[in-house]
Formats: structure tokens, sequence, C-alpha cells
């Protein structure tokens, strides 16, 4: 009995769905999918909202691809981040792990499900700690169930603390597919019951829907599939109800295709398996559908196909670690090889599927693999091994399938149905109380309208007038009732109005863009009004006119059109000019109060009725909106006063479009004016730079150019002392020349060396990491930084202090980038100690320390300086993109920022203590090679 492929299958779309049932409040339909994505196109905003409607996508039962999978979790997870939103980015988190395990990397799920639980326990957020377990689950669902039941247990287990009996009802709900997954029926069953309760308790659709499958496939696997079918009935209804797409409502068509294999309608079950093979499985699903395929066409004795869909879906489970379904699979190939007469071969994919199946634990394979053994051991007349095997086929069968598993599955169902009649029962006995308890009212009711009439019957005088003072009140009464009847109406009408308004409201300020403004605004007047003409003109304040971008007539769109402020025969001018409305009911006779004459339409005919209304808001002018009819008199007071409110949010709408182009605009000058401050920067660094190395290299070519001189002397004497035949000085003086010329030589590399690293700072960092001599590193940019400011300023001079460690040994960095931190920091000190000096006129020492020691799983750098400090108030802003306590032109406010983000980067951290009027120490402190190593595997 292969029912284990629609478990399977669903419990897939089961795990791909909770978040959006309950998280997100009721996003699994996909028409509630559709409303989210029409949300997320008309708010384009970074923000919480944004956040929410991506995870809800990416957590929806809509069937995704992981490419788009990734791409949504990406965009979550940067916004979150940004906005430091540790909720979304843990329900972000979720929808990566949702991506990765359908691309088949499991193991990157599991890791990011391990970020989003350490999320979730920081913020002791309950909810996505139970779907993370719950997801954990699906993790293990295909190499090992009984790990997989006990993540689902735990996640039940949490959701009974938290009281939510919708969240409950679908931790139930995954227990029971563990269960199933392990031919645990009676457990299964249960469990089942338990989901439908609190799914009806909770009124959660979908948490109903999933029982009903669970319980069409428990009743197959018993062998019930009258009662099976019935339950898929309910399912598929419930589902169509609900909004589910045909690719998540098919499963119920495939279920129902099992119980046409099992028995034995083969042509329907092939098609059943075929259809589902189309809706876009993931690597997961297909090859279920396929191994099913397999199995009807063994059945068939259609043995060619048999074996070519068999060994595909092999492969793909293969491919995806899937133990559960290799053993199911093996024991086809071993039934198919058999009717092949081959029994070697159905022996030894036999033994290969009791290995899988024992291995995952699914006690339904182990039945059909010892059956498939027995019969091939039988074939070739090993009767004590067929016997062996056919003992323990009925054995997984019995534990499987019997009659007290029956007559569980009858006594829960009774059980459920009956305390269903009880709770039906006891509403009918409470309703019939409420009935009784009427019934007495009533009767005293009219015991004391007969006392009365007994009372009035005693008073003819009484009862005259008794019935005139009635008559008055019952007038009065009716008075009062007509006119509170009115109010209300009048009171109905009014909130009718406001929800309306509100509603218009909200649709026209939710875009930013003035064409959809515009478009938005005609959509709703028209429905308000006759709007055979309507047009909103657009105060241009450069040009003095208003322009008219979309102007409608009859549903047409007219072309652009624009109006002089200034001219006094022009309806909408006026309008704008006097800020006053202008309503006119028959234009023939009424246009005079307004204008001198009427100017002829550019486009369209001449309307009859016509309202015109500035747009204004915060006492600023920013045009008018118009509404014209071919009717005379075409608006009631009512249509006037809806388009009163409207041209409010109008106003509110357009202001809004224009800040937020002038806020674009200001943000590309601003990052235009920021990259020119970056480029700036890394100039006056590379500037300084070149400094230093032109003045430390010119030490070295001095010595060159001096004993270069002093050679060519000694060559002059040495040619003497040859002639003169005094070969003894002769010598001492070609010594010379040769510690002259090693000196020389000397001289050259470090020159040349000295050039190798301005080219080495000079390129463009690659970004990759290698070993480098941190020591080496910190004392070359030092010399470099102190001859580049001794290059620009002759009379500066300091001390300068190297403390570098010896078991500093060399550890992975870009030297490049680290080398830039360096420099910035030193070019710090240095110019710190020089102000003070320059303060104290003389007479101070500047001094600039540098200590490098092994710290803990990293590297501490020092850098250290006797200057002024720095002030205690703006210690939190000096890592600030742009901030700078130097004076204007000698600083851009980046070399601190951006060394914080190299250090960042690296892994390490950078640390500032300081002392106004004493000095400031700056510590880095960097990763070592095993603490790097370390850190990424805990990143991944």
């Amino acid at each position: 009995m292969r029912k284990l492929f629609t478990l399977r299958n669903r419990r897939k779309i089961i795990l791909a769905a909770v978040f959006s049932v309950i998280a997100f409040v009721g996003f699994a339909q996909s028409y509630e999918i559709q409303r989210i994505k029409e949300q997320l196109a008309d708010h384009p905003q970074q923000d919480t909202f944004r956040v929410n409607r991506l995870n809800a996508i990416g957590n929806s039962m809509v069937r995704l691809s992981s490419d788009q999978l990734a791409k949504i979790a990406d965009e979550a997870l940067f916004i979150s981040r940004k906005l430091k939103y540790t909720t979304g980015e843990g329900y972000a988190l979720m929808v990566k792990a949702r991506a990765n395990y359908y691309a088949g990397n499991i193991e990157a799920g599991k890791t990011l499900l391990t970020q989003a639980d350490s999320i979730a326990r920081e913020n002791n957020d309950q909810t996505l700690q139970i779907w993370v377990l719950s997801r954990f689950s699906g993790c293990y669902d295909e190499q090992d169930n009984k790990r997989s039941l006990d993540y689902a247990l735990k996640a039940e287990k949490a959701a009974e603390k938290v009281g939510n009996a919708a969240l409950l009802s679908w931790m139930e709900n995954t227990v029971a597919t563990e269960y199933i997954s392990m031919s645990n029926c009676s457990q299964g069953l249960e469990q089942t019951v338990k989901a439908l309760k609190s799914g009806e308790e909770s009124n959660c659709g979908d948490c109903i829907v999933q029982a009903y499958l669970k319980l069409g496939l428990i009743y197959s696997l018993i062998g019930d599939f009258d009662i099976s079918n019935q339950y898929y009935q309910k399912y598929q209804e419930g589902a169509e109800k609900l909004g589910y797409s045909k690719s998540i409502t098919s499963v119920a068509f495939v279920d129902i295709g099992e119980n046409y294999r099992l028995t034995g309608k083969y042509p329907e079950a092939l098609k059943a398996y075929r259809s589902d093979l189309t809706n876009d499985l993931n690597i997961y699903n297909r090859p279920i559908s396929e191994s099913n395929i397999a199995d009807v066409y063994v059945r068939m004795d259609s043995l060619e196909p048999a074996f070519q869909y068999a060994f595909k879906s092999l492969d793909e489970t293969r491919k995806n670690g899937d133990v559960t379904d290799q053993g199911w699979i093996f024991g086809i190939l071993s039934r198919a090889y058999l009717k092949k007469k081959m029994p070697d071969s159905a022996l030894y994919y036999g033994r290969l599927g009791m290995e899988a199946s024992d291995k995952s634990g699914a006690l339904e394979f182990m039945r059909d693999n010892s059956l498939a053994l027995s019969n091939a051991y039988a074939f070739k007349k090993d009767f004590d091994d067929a016997y062996k095997y056919h003992i323990r086929y009925i054995s997984y069968r019995d534990s499987m399938v019997n009659n007290e598993i029956k007559n569980k599955a009858e006594v829960i169902d009774n059980n459920y149905n009956m305390e269903k009649k009880e709770g039906q029962i006891a509403l009918l006995s409470q309703q019939k109380k409420a009935q009784q308890t009427f019934l007495v009212g009533v009767s005293v009711v009219l015991l004391l309208i007969l006392g009365l009439a007994v009372v009035l019957l005693r008073s003819n005088r009484s009862k005259k007038k008794a019935n005139v003072l009635l008559q008055m009140q019952k007038a009065e009464i009716d008075s009062k009732a007509s006119e509170l009847a009115t109010q209300k109406e009048s009171l109905q009408k009014s909130h009718d109005n406001v929800e309306k308004l509100a509603e218009v409201g909200r649709k026209i300020t939710s875009s930013l863009s003035v064409e959809k403004i515009i478009g938005t605004v005609y959509d709703n007047v028209n429905a308000l009004m006759d709007a055979a003409v309507f047009g909103i003109g657009i105060y241009n304040e450069k040009m003095r006119r208003l322009e008219f971008p979309s102007t409608y007539e009859n549903g047409q769109a007219l072309p652009f059109y624009s109006n002089d402020v200034d001219d006094k025969n022009r309806f909408g001018s006026v309008c704008f000019k006097s800020g006053k409305e202008i309503i006119i009911g028959n234009l023939d006779k009424e246009f005079k109060d307004h204008l001198q004459e009427v100017a002829t339409p550019d486009e369209g005919g001449q309307p009859d009725s016509l309202i015109f209304l500035p747009l204004i808001t915060k006492d600023k002018k920013l045009g008018v909106i118009t509404v014209q009819s071919f009717r005379g008199n075409a608006y009631s007071d009512y249509q006037l006063y809806m388009l009163r409110n409207i041209a409010t949010y109008t106003a509110i709408a357009i202001e809004n479009a224009e800040s937020y182009e002038f806020l674009n605009e200001a943000m590309s000058s601003l990052k235009s004016t920021q990259s020119q401050l970056i480029h700036s920067e890394k100039m006056a660094s590379l500037g300084e730079l070149t400094a230093g190395i032109a003045h430390e290299i010119q030490n070295p070519l001095n010595f060159v150019n001096n004993f270069s001189d002093v050679n060519m002397e000694m060559i002059t004497e040495l040619t003497e002392e040859i002639n003169n035949g005094n070969f003894v000085e002769a010598k001492n003086i070609a010594r010379d020349l040769k510690a002259n010329e090693e000196k020389i030589n000397h001289h050259g590399r470090r020159a040349d060396s000295i050039v190798k690293g301005m080219l080495l700072h000079s390129q463009k960092s690659a970004g990759e990491k290698e070993p480098t001599d941190i020591n080496a590193l910190c004392d070359e940019y030092l010399r470099l930084s102190y001859h580049g400011i001794r290059a620009k300023d002759k009379a500066f001079n300091s001390e300068m202090k190297l403390d570098l460690g010896t078991g500093v040994e060399k550890i992975n960095i870009i030297p490049q980038d680290i080398g830039r931190v360096f420099l910035n920091l030193y070019n710090n000190a240095f110019y710190a100690v020089n102000e003070k000096k320059k303060l104290l006129n003389g007479t101070f020492t500047p001094i600039v320390s540098v200590s490098t020691r092994r710290h803990g799983n990293g590297v501490a750098i020092t850098v250290s300086d006797n200057g002024n400090g720095i002030p205690q108030n703006l210690i939190e802003k000096i890592f600030q993109p742009f901030f700078t306590t130097k004076p204007t032109g000698s600083g851009t406010g980046l070399g601190l920022s951006q060394s914080y983000d190299i250090i960042k980067a690296h892994g390490g951290e950078i640390k500032v203590d300081t002392e106004e009027g004493s000095g400031t120490k700056f510590v880095v402190g960097l990763p070592d090679k095993e603490f790097e190593n370390f850190a990424t595997s805990a990143e991944r």
C-alpha cells in the first residue's frame, strides 16, 4: 500500500502554509496573496509593513520556486536588519530556509532555522519558536522520521502553553503527519481528531481542511476507502471555499487516485498521478509520483515503463537524500525483477529495501519488502528463508492494519460525533430554557394587563380619562419615534459617508505618483456622480499656469493642456486665484457671475453643469479639481459635500507626491556630494601617503648617490696603485669598493621595497585576505605617515615609540585595507600632537606610540598620543560619516568612518579611550586565522 505518497506530498503543503495562516492572520488563500502583491506594488517604502507582507507571501501556500523565495527572503532580511526589526528578520530567515529546502540545500536550511531560533529565544517570541520547531520537523522528514516526530511533539507541547487554539491545531496536524509517516495509524488518528477539534474551536478553516485530508489518508491506509473518499470530498469543498489554488487542491484527486490503485482501477490511478506531475512539484514530490506510476505498471505487468519510472525516481531520491522513499522504490524493483523471472536481482533490491526501511523506520515498507523477499526466495525454492520473511510480512501487516485499529478508529470517530451531538443538544436545551423564560415573562405581562383591565372596568370615568391620556401619549410617542427615525437615518447616512470618505481617502493618499492620484480620484468621483468631464489642474509656479495632465471626457483621456493662471475667462484660473468655489447648474445663465465670456473647449463638448473647487492644504494653493456634466443642475448637495472632502484628500496626496519628488532630488544631490567627499578623502589619503613615500625614499637614494661618488674616486686610486705596482694597497681599495657596492645594493633594495609598497597601496583592494605580518605593517605605515606630514610641514617633529609584541604571528587580513586604517589613525595622532604643540608654543614634546599584543583569539593594536584628547560629548559621533573636529577644509570626516567599516568587515572591533587634555588611545582588535574560521562557520 503506497499510501505514503499523498501524506508526504501533503506534508510539504502544510509546512509551507503554517506561517501565513497563523502568524500573518489568514494569508493562505490565493486571492489574499494577490491582494498582498498589490499592496507591495503600492507600498515601495522599506518599513515593517513591507517586511510583513513579503514574509506573508514567502510563507504562504502558493507554490513558488526556490529562486523566487530567495529573492523575497533577501529583500525582507535587508529591510529588517536595516530597521533592526528582529521579528521580521526571524520570519524572513524561515522563508530563506524554505527556499534552500526546495533547492535541495537542507543543511543550509537548518543553519538558517537555527539563526531564526536564536532570534526567537532572545525576544522570547514563543510563536516564532513553535514555527521553527515545526520547520525543523520538516527538514528531517526525508531522512529520520523519529527525529522529525521529536521536533513535532516539542512544537505541539509549546503550542499548548501559548493558548492559541488555531496554532495548536496546526501543531497537532504536524504530529499526526509524522505518526502516519511511520505507519502508526492509531496514534495518527488520535492526533488528527485532536487537530480537528482545536480547528473547530478556533474556527480555523485551514486547520479543519488539513485534518480532513489526513483522515482521508488514514481510512485509506486501514482499507476503508468509502469513508476515505468522503473525507477527501470534505477537504475539496472546504479548500474551494477558502480560495485554495488548483495546484494545492489537486492533492485530493491524487489521494483518490491512490484509492483507485489500491482497488485495482489502474488506468484511473495513472491519470491522477500524471496530472499531479504537471503541477510544478519540487524535487521531493516528483520522484514520489514517478515511483507510484512505476508501481501501477508492475501491477499491470507492463515491466518496461515500470523499470523506466522506478530507476528515474530512485536517482532523484538518491540526489536529495530521501532514504524513506528509497525503501519504497527498492521494493517496486524487487517485485518487477521477480515478474521478469530474475530472482537474484529481486533478492538484491529486496534486501536494499529492507535496509533503507529499517533505517527510516517506515513500517509500511518493511512489510512490502518482506513480502517481496519471501516471494523471491520461494521462486528459488529456498523455502526456509521464504517462510522466515513471510512471518515477518504477517507481523508487519498485522501491526499496521488489524481489527483493533479499525475498531479504535470507529470509537474515536463515534466519540467525536457524540461530542458534537452533545454540544448541539446543550445548545438546544439552552434555547429551550430561554423560550420557557420568555413564555413566563409573557404570562406575567398578560396577567398584569388583565388586572389593569379589571381596574379600568370598575370606573367608566377613569377609563375615558385614561383613554384620552393614552391617545395623547401615543401621539407624542409616535411623533418622537418619527423624529428619532429621521435622526437615526441621518446619523446612519453620515456614518456611511464618513466610512466611504475614509476609504476613498486611503486610496487617494496611498500613492506618490501624480498620474496615479488623478486616476484614483477619477475612478471614485465617477462612481459618486456624473463625471462626464473630469480634470485636475496642478499649479506650475515657474510657468505661472495650471497644467491638466490627465483630463477625461466620457471615460476617454484628453491630451495635456494648460491655462494661464491670469486668464480671467477660464474657470480654473479664476477658481485658483480667488481660492473660491465655482458651482454652476446652468452655464448659459450663470457664467456671467464669474466670467465675461466662456472660452470654447480645446477638446470635447461644452458642458451645462460644472463644479470647480480649489485644492488647498496648509494655506498653500496647489491647483483645482473640476467635475462637469452635459445635463443641467446635475449635482446634489450630497455630491458637492463628497467632492469637497475628496478635494481635501487630493490636495494632501498631491502635496505628498511633490514632497516625495523633492526628497528624491535632495537625496540624489546628497549622494553626489557624498561621493565627491569620499573621492576627496581618498585623494587626500593618497597624497599624504605619496608625500611620506617620497620623503622616505630620499634617504636610500642619497646613500646610493654618495657611495657611487666615493666609488668613482676609489676606482681612480685603484688604477694608480696598480700602475705603481703597489698591489697590497690596491687589494685594500678593492675591499672598500666591494663594501661600498654592498651598501649601494642594500639601499637600492630598500628603495625598491618602498616603491613596491606604494604600488600595493595605490592598487584597488581585491577583497581577498592573505597572511600578513601585522608588526611589519604597523612599522611601515607609521614611518610613511610621519614622513608624509614632515613633507608638508618641515617644522613638524614628533617622538615615535614602537612596542611590537614578539608573539604576534601573521594573521589573515586584506593588507591594503588594514594599512589604510593604520594610516588614518597615525595621521590623526600626529595632527593631534602637532596642534597641542602649537597651542603650548614649543614647551611640549609630541609622542605617538604604537604597540601590538596577542589578545585572546586575536591581536590587539594600540595607537596612542599625548595630544589634547577628544571632548566627551563628541565620543559617540567620531565614527559617523562626515563628522570631523578639524577646521573646515582640513578634513572630510570619512577617515574614522571608513576605518570602522573595514575593521567590522574583518570581524574585528575598534575602541577609543580618551581624556580631554591628556591624549587619546585607539585599540584595534583583529581575529587571527583560527578565530576567523570559527566565526565564519558560526555565521553559516
